[in-house]
């Protein structure tokens, strides 16, 4: 199964929390994204309702992570 994540075609393993997925793509990218913003399908997902929300084959997910920086 692909979703679409950030613009690009990728694969899911399997339907998940959207806590599930951003704890499984921060280890993938070596990131902390327990701040980062999650739209699935331009919905804003509360972080509040990440453990009930899923990420399901077709979805358009993006996940914002800001960084700071100088």
């Amino acid at each position: 199964m692909e979703i679409i994540l950030n613009g690009k075609k990728v694969p899911l393993e399997k339907e998940m929390t959207v806590s599930e997925f951003i704890e499984n793509l921060g280890k993938e990218k070596n990131m902390n994204l327990s701040g980062a913003v999650v739209l699935i399908d331009d919905d804003v997902v509360k972080k509040a309702d990440w453990d009930k929300s899923f990420v399901k084959a077709g979805a358009a997910v993006e996940v914002l992570a800001f960084v700071s920086g100088g």
